[in-house]
Parts: C-alpha cells; structure tokens; sequence
C-alpha cells in the first residue's frame, strides 16, 4: 500500500470511528432526554396534586401541556376523520381532552401525590419513538408495568401504556361509536363526549 492509499485509509476509518462516536452520543442523548421528560412529568403530577392554590395549580397543568402531545392524541383517537374537522372543533376537542386528563388526577389526588416510577430501560423504536420502560407504585397500587411513548424529535408524550393497555387506543374504543354516530357533527359529539367534565 502507497503513501496515498494508507493515507485515505486511515481517513476512511477515522471517519467511521467519528461517525459511530456521534451517533452513539445521539442516540444516547434522545435516551436522556426521554428518562429526565418523564421523571419531570411525574414530579410536575405531584406538583400539581398537592397544590392548594388556584393559580399556581393551573402554572403545573400548562407545564403538563407542554410535555404531551395533544396534536398527534386527537389525531389518533379521531382517526380518519380528524382531517375533516374544523379548527375551531379541533382546539376544543384537545382542550377538553386536556381537560379530562386533569379531571382524572383530581379524582384519584391522593393516589398521584404519592406516585413513584422505577425505569428498567429506554429503547429506540426507529427513528421517532422512544419508550422509557418501568413500573410505577402509588399509593393504592404496587409494581404496575408502565411504557411511556415519546417522540424522538420533540420529545413530547405521545401514548402510555399501562399492562399492555394503551391509553389512546381504550380512549379511541370508548368514544368509537358515539363518533360513528355523530361523525357529521363533530361540535355535537364534543358535547355528548365530555358532558360530565366540570
């Protein structure tokens, strides 16, 4: 081998080392970043469960909003028909479903100030998802498997995953008939849906 040839070689290789090095601090970076999102999104619910104050309690529900994905929820839940809702129905559907996560907080307090997650492993699903694997303890219920869902790029939540029950996929089955009925008027069907949230 010349002078030239061991040259580009060992310019060939460093450049595979360089490259293997920056994908794997990516790839571990999203990990990070995943595992810190979901540890603060947890610490947020304790936040906001324990609040007494009205307005420091709807400080915590914004930064809960901020971490999900409520744009790709409705989507997903709505399916096909999402596309053909206005957007004046689409923020109210997402406010409401906002809404009806806080509700559900509200209605288990107790349970969710004492809510405790143990991360097992966070793995790479392609290159937009990223599951952070575990089990949660509350005060009621012990070692219950959790995955959580986030997008690579923002992220955000997307779905969870409680003993292989996803979260969006019971919500798309709850409201699937009452959607089929009521697929012409949506404004209609936000109103039946979320009639008993205060």
């Amino acid at each position: 081998m010349n002078k030239m040839n061991l040259k580009n070689y060992w310019i060939r290789i460093f450049a595979i080392i360089i490259g293997i090095f920056f994908l794997n601090s990516a790839i571990a970076d999203v990990k990070t970043k995943a595992s810190s999102q979901i540890f603060n999104f947890l610490n947020t619910i304790k936040e906001f469960a324990s609040e007494k104050d009205k307005s420091k309690k709807e400080k915590k529900s914004n930064e809960l909003l901020k971490m999900i994905d409520l744009e790709f929820m409705s989507k997903v839940t709505i399916g096909k028909h999402w596309k053909e809702v206005n957007d004046k129905d689409k923020i109210e559907f997402k406010r409401n479903l906002f809404k009806k996560f806080i509700q559900f907080i509200d209605l288990h307090v107790e349970d969710f100030k004492k809510i405790k997650f143990e991360q097992k492993s966070i793995k790479l699903r392609g290159e937009k998802l990223v599951y952070v694997i575990g089990f949660i303890d509350t005060k009621k219920i012990k070692n219950l498997d959790i995955i959580w869902k986030l997008s690579a790029k923002q992220n955000k939540i997307l779905d969870i995953e409680i003993e292989k029950i996803s979260l969006i996929k019971t919500q798309k089955l709850e409201m699937k008939e009452l959607l089929r009925k009521h697929k012409n008027d949506f404004s209609k069907f936000i109103t039946i849906y979320f009639k008993n949230l205060n």
